[in-house]
């Protein structure tokens, strides 16, 4: 089906801001001070190249203005507010360019949740406002083991003055988006932990490990680990810079693990990143070198149950392990299987792969008690598959379209049926993405009403729909109020596309 690229207020987080003018990136993260007082930094990246530039009294050089508000409000109440306008530098625009140019606020805030809302306006033009909202949460525990925020940087460096982007001794400077494309190669990151002195004693010693992961698939990626050993104090900060030259476009994890002298973990942190990276592609893995002896993958030996374990693991896999899965097996390939089997669950559990497989074994069992349609096996289906891939929802809304008209491809012959259901799934976070949804209709499979339902909609990105072009950008508001008119936008434009996709048209 072809499909309509919907342009969205919010992309990711780093959020990008492209609905109006200007445009650019907002992130935010928290951190706690050496008196155990939390607080909020908040970054701002606006696009040069998205805002009016006015000549300056210096010649030939021109320079953009940005006017910012930002509020923060517990209930009804207003916790922090700032208003100033943030300008670019003075540039010579045939030898400059037109850079992004930075913001970052420090924000003095309890623990607590919080409404945030975000205003931007460029000064030099009559164009419509920007504000974004959010909902903020800040949570540092001051006893127990907490981690900061994760600040992705663009540079790290000695301060040799202080400034705005001063923090113990360096100057980060932020790197807003959590996308990372073809041309930049290297992934730097600042964090703290907290409270270590408390856990274990001061000044004893624990390593902290940090990688990338896949997301969804789990995948360890050892070739980017980084392992040091720190002594417990109440501030641990932790930074890092790597290649990422060589890293496979895709979703992924930054992991941060703290684990004591014993080797027992005691805390994980993670921050989502994309990456593009047209000039590599990892080279494909000779499962045949696998040793599976003496392994739990070895025991499996019904070829048709391996062969639907494998066919499983496909909601949670890389692009490489998918083309593998895809492939018509046969009972002379029982041990390449095996091999590829136990290599899938020891790349995303070294220590004990087996028991990374059992936890996913018990998630396989609830999608198919539950999401299993006919034949159909339960991670087959778009509910199994989605849920496999993020997790619960955190609300589910289920209800019923009514009566729908059907029109057949030659416009004649209008047919009246009992239509679909749907269910809507909220998730609170995904993937570094706030307040998504997706929503899944009956009766769109290709050759039959059937019952099973399938995708018809989200707004998270990189996931493909039935139709991406249903205009759903403001469906926030039907989780609040779902007998508002929203909800009978959402259940035309589902009867729509419907009726269009039975018509066969695109």
């Amino acid at each position: 089906m072809k499909r309509i690229i919907i342009i969205l207020a919010i992309l990711i987080t780093g959020i990008a801001l492209k609905a109006q003018t200007p445009t650019g990136y907002f992130h935010y993260a928290p951190f706690m001070d050496i008196n155990g007082e939390p607080y909020l930094e908040t970054y701002l990246a606006i696009a040069g190249n998205s805002v009016t530039y006015k000549p300056t009294d210096e010649e030939d050089k021109v320079q953009a203005s940005v006017e910012v508000t930002m509020v923060f409000k517990n209930g009804n109440i207003v916790k922090a507010y700032r208003k100033f306008n943030l300008k670019s530098a003075k540039l010579d625009t045939i030898k400059d360019g037109k850079p992004s140019f930075l913001n970052l606020e420090r924000f003095a805030l309890e623990n607590g949740t919080y409404n945030f809302d975000l205003t931007l306006k460029d000064n030099y033009t009559n164009g419509k406002k920007f504000t974004y909202s959010d909902i903020i949460t800040i949570d540092i525990d001051t006893a127990e083991l907490a981690f900061s925020g994760i600040t992705l940087a663009e540079s790290i460096t000695s301060t040799q003055r202080r400034n705005q982007y001063t923090k113990s001794g360096f100057d980060i400077i932020p790197f807003v988006s959590s996308f990372y494309p073809d041309e930049v190669n290297k992934l730097s990151f600042y964090a703290e932990i907290y409270n270590m002195d408390k856990v274990i004693g001061q000044d004893s010693i624990f390593l902290v490990t940090t990688y990338l992961e896949g997301n969804p698939t789990k995948r360890m990626y050892t070739e980017f680990a980084h392992k040091s050993r720190k002594k417990a104090a109440p501030i641990n900060v932790i930074m890092k810079s790597f290649d990422i030259s060589k890293l496979n476009s895709g979703n992924y994890n930054l992991v941060i693990e703290v684990r004591n002298s014993k080797n027992e973990l005691l805390g994980k942190h993670k921050r989502f990143i994309q990456r593009a990276n047209a000039e590599y592609n990892e080279l494909d893995v000779d499962y045949t070198s696998i040793d599976i002896s003496r392994t739990f993958a070895q025991k499996i030996t019904n070829f048709k149950q391996l062969e639907d374990y494998i066919y499983a693991l496909y909601p949670i896999a890389n692009r490489m392990e998918q083309n593998f899965i895809l492939k018509d097996f046969d009972p002379k390939q029982m041990k390449l299987m095996q091999q590829f089997f136990y290599n899938f669950w020891k790349e995303r559990n070294p220590a004990n792969p087996e028991a990374e497989w059992n936890v996913y074994k018990d998630q396989l069992k609830i999608v198919q008690k539950h999401f299993g349609y006919g034949r159909r096996r339960g991670y087959a289906t778009d509910l199994g598959r989605i849920y496999l891939k993020y997790g619960p929802p955190s609300s589910i809304r289920e209800d019923h379209l009514g009566e729908q008209q059907i029109i057949s491809s030659g416009g004649a012959d209008n047919t009246m049926i009992d239509a679909v259901d749907y269910q809507i799934w909220h998730y609170y976070k995904v993937n570094g993405q706030t307040d998504r949804i997706f929503v899944f209709v009956k009766g769109l499979d290709k050759y039959s009403l059937g019952s099973e339902y399938v995708l018809l909609y989200t707004d998270v990105a990189g996931e493909l729909s039935y139709d991406d072009g249903l205009n759903f950008s403001s469906v926030g508001g039907l989780l609040k109020n779902l007998d508002s008119q929203m909800l009978r936008d959402i259940q035309s434009e589902s009867s729509r596309a419907l009726s269009r996709f039975l018509s066969g048209q695109r």
